[in-house]
């Protein structure tokens, strides 16, 4: 079972390295700067976790380290090294996959990801991580399938129908959108609820009323759940938000 949340891909660390991946370090929803002009960079997706030997452990966590300082080609380097020595290590390729991705190389990011499923079959994060690579190249037609799939997980059910919503909306898909937010409301709880609520409201120009909804989640959930959710927001350019209106 997976056990710790990171960002786009809930709770991943690499199992037996227990290495906390690049989603983790996007600063929580309250410590965003709503009002901030300069928005953070958005993240990328999160390699998937698998157990490797000693030696990879440790060049992996220097490659992370790296990734995580914005050396990227560096970060590479290492991880090539690593997938050189282990070519069948599937966090090599997730983690590779994940650089690849913040350098926008989507295709080797694909494949990349793709090569951690043929190695991990039921890998979980693997699925939605090639599903939010599509989501951030706006591709919400192809992420839109991978999401649905992922809806009766235990783990990231909430956070996949989030996104099938957020595709739909982004989508053109308007009356299907309409139904799914009309299901946040009357279901009432999670964090698909309010921040499905807080992207509508984004989605039209509706700023303030998405801003009470962002606060008040900033108030119920722990970062690591804000994260997972407003990371989409980001990637879409929401956040963060402008100033509020000065009080009369």
């Amino acid at each position: 079972m997976m056990s710790r949340m990171t960002r786009a891909l809930a709770f991943l660390t690499f199992t037996g390295i227990s290495l906390t991946t690049t989603w983790a370090q996007q600063p929580a929803l309250d410590s965003l700067n709503l009002n901030s002009n300069q928005a953070p960079a958005a993240p990328a997706p999160s390699p998937a976790p698998v157990a490797t030997s000693d030696a990879s452990t440790t060049q992996l966590r220097e490659a992370l380290q790296l990734m995580q300082n914005g050396q990227l080609d560096e970060a590479l380097a290492k991880v090539n090294a690593v997938i050189q020595s282990a070519p069948n290590s599937p966090d090599g390729y997730g983690l590779r996959g994940t650089i690849y991705s913040k350098k926008k190389m989507w295709t080797q990011s694909t494949q990349d990801f793709q090569k951690v499923l043929a190695l991990t079959p039921n890998s979980v994060p693997a699925r939605f991580n090639l599903a939010e690579l599509n989501f951030m190249q706006k591709l919400y037609d192809q992420a839109r399938p991978g999401f649905l799939d992922l809806e009766t997980d235990a783990d990231l059910g909430d956070l996949a129908t989030y996104k099938v919503f957020l595709c739909d909306l982004y989508g053109g898909h308007d009356a299907i959108a309409k139904q799914e937010f009309d299901a946040f409301n009357d279901k009432g709880t999670g964090a698909s609820y309010y921040f499905g609520n807080a992207a509508w409201f984004l989605y039209h120009h509706q700023t303030e009323d998405a801003r009470g909804w962002l606060v008040s989640a900033s108030h119920i959930f722990a970062p690591a759940k804000l994260n997972l959710y407003s990371s989409s927001l980001i990637d879409l350019g929401y956040l963060p938000l402008p100033p509020a209106p000065a009080a009369n």
